[in-house]
């Protein structure tokens, strides 16, 4: 029995906790299968590995060097830790070592795992005596370095988001790289899946256009963490076939997977303890006695107040509190790049972190992994899991649940957790709003010629938008080729991930207004309104000034016991519909079409640290922001409440229980993740009869969800049914229908009759299972 076990045995008889671990299942380690270095790497290649102690290959990393070898793309499809990054550096080694003109891409997801890939090209490259000279090129990059870069460069390893803006529309600066280009290197494509994934695979269009242009026709190296249907997605990705390689041959350590459900504290309405101290406990059981732990928090505010709280856990104990520290994004580089020196170098013992970890950045040998909620996917949670135990090391993983319907859905049946197989990453290259944007970056960058496809989006539908374009006078249509006249750099108004272009700052006035932080667009009005606590590494901040258009906030150091939460108001309005349809049976209407969504922040909650306890409330005066997306909607029949002999309120409580669960399995059955979508129940109260149910896709112009909805919209309600059914509690609870006004219990009996009729069924009112609430 590891430490880490002890510890969890200890924790788990102590009287207070409860119900100890609802489940525990066991992945037994296998050994490593291993393949001949292949001897076509040129000597000094070779040599360097033998000086580094390898002295053969894991199958894997064999099978996909020969797809290499062979000219194919492919998409090595391995587990966390399974040396995947060996593959591609050895095949651009290779290409360095025999031609002085060869160049490589290498694209990450994130800044951090892009420079910690710098460091183990280079020193790979040092030991097998090859002129590689890789260097890190992003948004941090200094203005004098980026031109020194350009020119010197043999391996530039960036990200998406960069190449997209800041070298594709300069490519006649890189006209010496693109034409040497040899091998695109994408890593973690599994994140490239939703609406990031579709602009990703349009970068990739016009990077392969430009190519072209430069004389070149690189190969793509890809890596990806274990999904369904990894060929499939590469070949989305690059819009041609790609060789999939999914076998691993790494050894892989013995791993012990442990799943913790609060106790109940309130067995009548299903209410149990916060996940959040929960996680706190567990962590400091372990910090205690000094086991490398890594903790994923949801969100930044969680990973902020689980860092404090830890700080203050382990001071108390006599332990340094910088072996604990928070790692998210918005944090600065500098203070990133420190935390994952600290934990290489074994001083930081214990991280926090939102997903910004659970990619391929080296963490050191980390031996036990906390989830502080489930992260929304299987992949996800398998993804975060491997970052303890890597390689042959055993690794211990606790998933503490949430009182969300997923969550203890999950807690419930185990198997589902253990058993099920990772999602399809998903995504829609050819959606019109996504490649409109993209052809006006492309025809910035060169004029199109006449009868140019765009990848997969035809010649005939890509003249179509270019048509639409010069309409808007944006391109110049002439005989033989479409020319750009629209405002300079296009790129800079197209976002990849974010719902609007740029970054807030935060400076602190106390300190000469430092650069403390950052925070992304769609996240400022709830994060840093005036008043706010703003908390960076366990530090708190209050918010003195916030300046809209300037994207900066002025904050200053406070020692308070209390953190803040934003107060927003939500509005929708249906502005087209593409179709409808009625379900069978009288069911409900259902539909689908483009919507407006706004939002404003109008106050802020004061929530102690300590206690979880509300001690004050403030007023918050912001512009609203709004979003134009589509979504799905349900309309429910008028007579709803008279079939089942339910008041007004009885009926609308019981249709927003209803939205609840249907986000929950809606974001199931389509594979994305929950904050995907949003959900809004419109038309509430006497005056306005009954509320319309919608759902909606958090992006701008949506990606598509919305179709799938619609077409699925029978399984998406047995699949609501489904969960509602399955859940442990008498009649109704926070999992699995929410809470209603003034915190009555809702009730979920109520919740599955109005099911039951909007799906048309008729007869008896739905089954409720009564076992205890406990048993979940």
């Amino acid at each position: 029995m590891s430490l880490a076990e002890h510890v969890l045995r200890q924790w788990a008889e102590h009287p207070e906790r409860g119900t100890p671990f609802v489940a525990r299942h066991e992945r037994p380690g296998s050994p490593a299968v291993r393949a001949p270095v292949p001897v076509w790497l040129p000597a000094s290649v070779q040599a360097g590995l033998a000086a580094q102690g390898v002295s053969s290959l894991y199958s894997h990393q064999a099978q996909a060097l020969e797809h290499v070898r062979a000219g194919r793309d492919v998409v090595v499809a391995t587990p966390t830790a399974s040396g995947k990054s060996l593959v591609y550096h050895l095949a651009v080694l290779a290409a360095c070592a025999e031609d002085a003109g060869a160049r490589a891409l290498y694209l990450f997801p994130t800044k951090a795992l892009a420079h910690d890939q710098v460091v183990s090209l280079d020193a790979l490259a040092t030991a097998c005596g090859v002129d590689a000279r890789p260097h890190a090129f992003d948004g941090d990059t200094p203005a004098d370095a980026r031109r020194v870069i350009r020119r010197a460069a043999r391996v530039v390893v960036s990200n998406p988001d960069m190449l997209h803006a800041g070298v594709l529309p300069h490519h006649d600066r890189w006209a010496a790289f693109f034409a040497g280009l040899r091998y695109v290197v994408l890593d973690e494509v599994h994140t490239y899946r939703g609406v990031f994934g579709s602009h990703v695979a349009n970068v990739l269009r016009r990077l392969k256009r430009v190519c072209r242009f430069h004389g070149s026709n690189p190969q793509f190296i890809l890596s990806s963490a274990t999904v369904a249907n990894p060929a499939e997605h590469a070949a989305s990705l690059l819009a041609g076939p790609v060789a999939a390689v999914t076998e691993s041959g790494a050894p892989r350590g013995k791993a012990t997977f442990y799943v913790y459900n609060p106790p109940l504290v309130d067995g009548a309405k299903g209410i149990r303890g916060s996940y959040i101290q929960a996680a706190r406990r567990l962590t400091r059981a372990l910090a205690k006695v000094e086991v490398p732990t890594i903790v994923f928090a949801n969100s930044r505010l969680n990973v902020e107040r689980l860092t404090r709280h830890l700080q203050e856990d382990v001071a108390s104990e006599g332990i340094d509190p910088t072996t604990v520290s928070g790692y998210r994004g918005g944090y600065l580089p500098d203070h990133r790049r420190a935390v994952e020196a600290g934990l290489r170098a074994g001083h930081i013992r214990t991280v926090v972190s939102t997903s910004a970890l659970e990619l391929g950045v080296d963490v050191g040998q980390l031996e036990a992994c906390v989830l502080a909620g489930y992260p929304g996917t299987i992949a996800s949670l398998w993804q975060r899991a491997g970052r303890a135990g890597r390689r042959d090391s055993p690794a211990v993983i606790i998933l503490v649940a949430r009182s969300e319907a997923v969550d203890q859905y999950l807690a419930a049946h185990p198997d589902a957790l253990f058993g099920q197989t990772p999602e399809h990453a998903l995504l829609d290259p050819d959606h019109l709003l996504i490649v409109a944007d993209h052809l006006k970056c492309a025809a910035f960058e060169l004029p199109f010629k006449a009868g140019e496809a765009f990848g997969t989006f035809g010649a005939d539908r890509t003249a179509e938008v270019l048509g639409w374009l010069a309409g808007r006078r944006l391109l110049l249509e002439g005989a033989e080729r479409w020319q750009w006249t629209g405002e300079p750099y296009p790129a800079q108004g197209v976002g990849l991930r974010a719902i609007a272009e740029g970054n807030f700052t935060v400076l602190d006035k106390a300190h000469k207004h430092r650069v403390v932080g950052e925070v992304d667009y769609h996240a400022a009005a709830s994060t840093l309104y005036p008043q706010a606590i703003y908390i960076v590494g366990g530090e708190t901040y209050q918010v003195l000034d916030l300046d809209w258009t300037g994207r900066r906030a002025t904050v200053e150091p406070v020692a308070v016991d209390y953190y803040t939460d934003a107060v927003t108001f939500e509005g929708l309005a249906r502005l087209s519909v593409f179709d409808e349809r009625q379900l069978a049976g009288e069911g409900a209407g259902v539909g689908h079409g483009e919507v407006r969504v706004f939002e404003r922040v109008v106050g802020f909650k004061k929530i102690r640290f300590a206690t979880g306890e509300n001690v004050g409330y403030g007023d918050v005066q912001l512009p609203e922001t709004e979003l134009h997306t589509t979504g799905l909607w349900l309309e429910a029949p008028e007579d709803l409440g008279l079939r089942l002999g339910l008041v007004l309120h009885q009926t609308i409580d019981a249709l927003e229980g209803l939205l609840r669960a249907i986000r929950h399995v809606a974001a199931v059955r389509l594979m994305c993740a929950p904050q995907d979508l949003g959900t809004a129940a419109v038309g509430e109260g006497p005056a306005e009869g009954l509320p319309t149910l919608y759902v909606y896709e958090r992006y701008p112009g949506g990606v598509g969800l919305h179709e799938a909805l619609f077409e699925q919209a029978e399984a998406v309600l047995a699949d609501a049914d489904a969960l509602l059914g399955g859940c442990g509690c008498t009649d109704g609870c926070p999992a699995c229908v929410g809470a209603a006004a003034m915190g009555e219990v809702r009730s979920r009996r109520r919740v599955r009759d109005v099911l039951r009729v909007l799906r048309g069924e008729r007869g008896q009112p739905a089954v409720v299972i009564s076992t205890s609430c406990g048993s979940a």
